[in-house]
């Protein structure tokens, strides 16, 4: 974000220069999502602050996490790791490595089968995670303070919706033929 630029300033701003440039383009549906965009890049520019000053990053902190809410004991294998926290395969095993050295978690084979490796979380990442989870629910919290219930009812659907479009979408250069040689 634009340093001392309020997020509806830069919104606003952006509209308006590209309204003055394109106005054959309505703008409006552009407008609500580059607001959403901002929104969570701040809260994800925050949060991940807040991690990096209990000593991990964000990501690291989606992999404890997902240990601390999944399997008993908090033991997943590595792929499990990956679908829950939504990250490849590759991007989860520099978070695992980084998070073995910190003492975070432990890898351990699984017993009935050696060649399957188990994660199991530590109590010192317990405790980060809780710390982590703590500061992450009440900052959301805090986002919609003033936001009346039914309100954010509609809007919990109105997010709903948009994800099942993002989830159905076809790509509009696929459907234009845009940028092709």
């Amino acid at each position: 974000m634009l340093q001392g630029m309020e997020i509806s300033d830069l919104v606003e701003q952006t509209v308006a220069t590209w309204s003055s440039e394109r106005p054959d383009i309505d703008f409006t549906a552009m407008s609500t999502a580059l607001k959403v965009n901002l929104l969570v890049a701040k809260q994800l520019e925050t949060t991940n602050q807040h991690m990096l000053e209990l000593g991990i990053t964000l990501g690291e902190f989606d992999v404890l996490a997902t240990l601390r809410r999944h399997g008993k004991n908090g033991v997943l294998m590595p792929t499990e790791i990956a679908v829950f926290a939504m990250i490849t395969p590759s991007g989860l095993t520099h978070r695992l490595s980084r998070l073995e050295k910190m003492g975070h978690i432990v890898r351990l084979s699984d017993p009935n089968d050696r060649r399957i490796s188990l994660v199991r979380i530590s109590a010192k990442g317990r405790k980060i995670a809780d710390l982590g989870i703590e500061f992450a629910a009440q900052r959301s919290t805090d986002i919609l303070d003033g936001v009346k219930s039914a309100d954010l009812v509609v809007f919990s659907r109105v997010i709903d919706q948009l994800i099942r479009n993002v989830e159905n979408q076809t790509p509009t250069s696929a459907r234009t033929g845009a940028l092709r040689k």
